[in-house]
């Protein structure tokens, strides 16, 4: 990584953040600034901090916003942007900023542009003023017209029934599964069946991210873990994020949705037989079913890029358009990895 910055991150620190950094080399003084935009020139300066320290937490600035940390090291080039990863609502437990990603080649993921999500159906009130305040010009709901209808949502949503009647035929396969493993083979099935079905439903949502006028945009099903999961897997690729952080990317969504927090279908899928071993490895979200996954699309395609512009119905511009308007210049972020702590609407 190029500069004396190996690593920065922002996390949940009681009502503030904190903010944390590595260096490469010699420790050097630091100029922190803060602001409600992915912009460093944007922000208000706040603190210059000596050599040596490598953290700050943050006050509680209040207002409902969302504050973004710039960094900048004393010689050490230009100032480097942090977000949250994690968003803390309280209804939604896995609204996640998809920014901030190493790119391959330079460059990252720009924060604030793509969000996934848990449904937004769980949205209080307090909650969706504070979702106001994103911004949001677009949101995608990928969930099924049954569950739409009886758990609609509170914002204007496009609507994407990416699995259709896959859907009922991946409940008869968890039904039958009686190990962790038979329950993890259903998710791949089930990935592999929504990517074959819906390739060019996936492919028209990725197209529209690559219009600056329906950014920011959120994407989101039921648990933000499955449909969610493997839509934003496909974008990061094709962004050029390297394979392993895409991984962790998914697997993120086991800190935030798993079983813990659906007692309802645990009980549902162990009263139907399901063993709670199995049950709660189908509610998880396991690093090899995705791997496993997007290898297959390089098998079967040559790359991600191949399946888009392929049985997905992209065209070369779009895929160019969608990385201009995603990927940026900005700093390490959480040194291109999932960062693991909750963050704060």
């Amino acid at each position: 990584m190029a500069g004396p910055l190996r690593a920065v991150r922002l996390d949940a620190e009681g009502a503030g953040l904190r903010l944390s950094w590595e260096l490469h080399g010699a420790p050097r003084p630091a100029e922190v600034g803060v602001g409600t935009t992915p912009v460093a020139a944007e922000h208000t300066n706040l603190a210059r901090v000596p050599a040596g320290v490598t953290e700050l937490v943050l006050p509680d600035m209040g207002g409902g916003r969302r504050w973004y940390a710039s960094l900048a090291v004393e010689e050490g080039g230009e100032a480097v942007v942090v977000g949250e990863r994690r968003l803390t609502f309280e209804g939604p437990t896995n609204f996640r900023d998809l920014g901030g990603y190493e790119v391959e080649g330079g460059g990252r993921t720009r924060w604030g542009r793509v969000y996934r999500s848990d449904s937004l159906h769980r949205f209080s009130p307090a909650d969706v003023e504070a979702f106001a305040h994103l911004g949001a010009r677009a949101v995608y709901d990928l969930r099924s017209f049954a569950e739409r209808v009886s758990q609609p949502g509170p914002v204007g949503s496009v609507h994407l029934d990416v699995l259709g009647a896959d859907t009922a035929q991946a409940a008869v396969e968890v039904l039958a599964a009686r190990t962790p493993a038979q329950a993890e083979r259903v998710l791949l099935w089930l990935y592999r069946a929504m990517m074959e079905r819906s390739a060019a439903m996936i492919g028209g949502l990725l197209g529209r991210l690559a219009r600056e006028d329906l950014l920011p945009a959120v994407l989101h099903c039921t648990e933000g873990k499955d449909r969610t999961g493997v839509v934003s897997a496909l974008l990061l690729s094709a962004l050029g994020v390297p394979r392993a952080t895409v991984l962790d990317d998914y697997v993120l969504t086991g800190r935030f949705r798993n079983a813990e927090h659906e007692p309802l279908l645990m009980r549902v899928l162990q009263a139907a037989g399901v063993p709670e071993e199995a049950a709660a490895a189908f509610l998880g979200s396991p690093r090899w079913v995705m791997e496993e996954v997007l290898s297959g699309v390089e098998r079967d395609h040559g790359s991600v890029e191949g399946y888009l512009l392929g049985p997905a119905g992209m065209v070369e511009g779009q895929l160019e358009g969608m990385r201009r308007l995603l990927v940026g210049p900005e700093g390490p972020g959480h040194a291109g990895r999932p960062g693991n702590g909750p963050a704060q609407a």
